[in-house]
């Protein structure tokens, strides 16, 4: 058993909570005309870039270093793919159940358009990965849940050529990110891009493969990365952007980890970390319905505060209460596969 690493559940919280308030300011910036960016909870852009992409990267790159502190000596593939599998579908079948129930209840049926086939989409996880390529069943669990399940089929590949030949591997790496980026033009976003979010994954993998450390003149040099892109304002490639402040911004975290490394933090960031991937499935609909209930346009500062906190409590709830629904249903069902056997 690895021991557990503060520093990832440290990033990781804070990863979450950039997410949460990403789509809880989505309101204010893309729902309404015009944008009302004095509502926004924090910030709307961190360090020039959005702070949605902010959290994505910071999440690839904590997963590169998760698989990687897992399967750094070892990765059978058999066992990898159906731990893989566990970790992901069960709850994200059980979630997608109860709110697509929810919405058919509400809502007085389905939407009628949406061609049935495509519910294979869902049923893959990959309905908001595929969103730009006409309507589906999708409803929960966001583009990044299918991006994951894609990072996680080429893993085992990645750990190889990076355990064999890690320095070509990175290098060609940097010349397929630099490729993609000058000659892209897919219908997907290219922020879903596997090839363009292989340097983050990449990263991770090869942060936990090296065994670095974060010195004070690593940290003072990717602080500095992160005021001068605040500063300056570049208006560059915004994927080009996100990859380098998203490093950055993690080698900063992992730094700043060890001042807060204290009981309570500790078990803070290793409930959330627990609960991330439950909180991640629930949390965009559940902030739309309770914002719903609310005039956005006139609510106070105060009201605005209290309504992100309650928000918070919410998601906390629903995702500890499917995180045990998860467990209960895999254990009823190893249960019956040994009564089977």
């Amino acid at each position: 058993m690895n021991k557990r690493l503060f520093y990832l559940d440290f990033v990781r919280t804070i990863a979450v909570f950039l997410i949460i308030v990403t789509h809880y300011n989505a309101a204010f910036v893309f729902y309404n005309n015009p944008p009302m960016y004095e509502k926004c909870i924090l910030f709307e852009m961190p360090f020039n870039i959005y702070i949605g992409n902010l959290g994505v990267s910071l999440f690839l790159i904590i997963s590169g270093c998760s698989l990687m502190y897992v399967y750094n000596e070892k990765c059978e593939i058999f066992s990898f793919y159906k731990k893989r599998f566990l970790s992901i579908f069960p709850m994200f079948w059980l979630a997608y159940l109860s709110i697509f129930l929810l919405k058919f209840y509400l809502e007085k049926g389905v939407d009628q358009t949406i061609p049935k086939w495509k519910i294979i989409y869902s049923i893959l996880g990959m309905d908001g990965y595929l969103s730009e390529y006409g309507v589906n069943f999708y409803i929960l669990g966001e583009w990044f849940l299918g991006f994951i399940i894609i990072f996680y089929i080429i893993f085992p590949f990645l750990r190889y050529v990076l355990d064999k030949f890690e320095k070509l591997t990175l290098i060609i790496i940097c010349l397929v990110y630099i490729i993609t980026l000058l000659t892209y033009n897919l219908q997907l976003d290219v922020s879903k891009c596997i090839l363009i979010r292989l340097p983050e994954l990449v990263f991770g993998m090869c942060f936990i493969k090296n065994e670095m450390k974060v010195s004070k003149l690593l940290f003072i040099g990717a602080l500095l990365v992160l005021i001068v892109n605040a500063y300056f304002k570049p208006n560059f490639y915004a994927s080009i952007q996100t990859t380098y402040i998203g490093i950055a911004a993690f080698i900063s975290l992992v730094y700043l980890s060890k001042f807060f490394e204290c009981n309570f933090m500790y078990n803070l960031c290793k409930q959330v970390s627990k609960y991330s991937y439950a909180i991640f499935l629930v949390h965009h609909v559940i902030i739309t319905y309770i914002q719903s209930g609310f005039d956005l346009m006139e609510i106070s500062d105060f009201e605005n505060i209290l309504l992100f906190v309650g928000c918070n409590f919410v998601i906390m709830v629903f995702a500890i209460y499917l995180n045990k629904s998860d467990q209960f249903v895999k254990n009823k069902l190893g249960y019956i596969c040994k009564t089977n056997n």
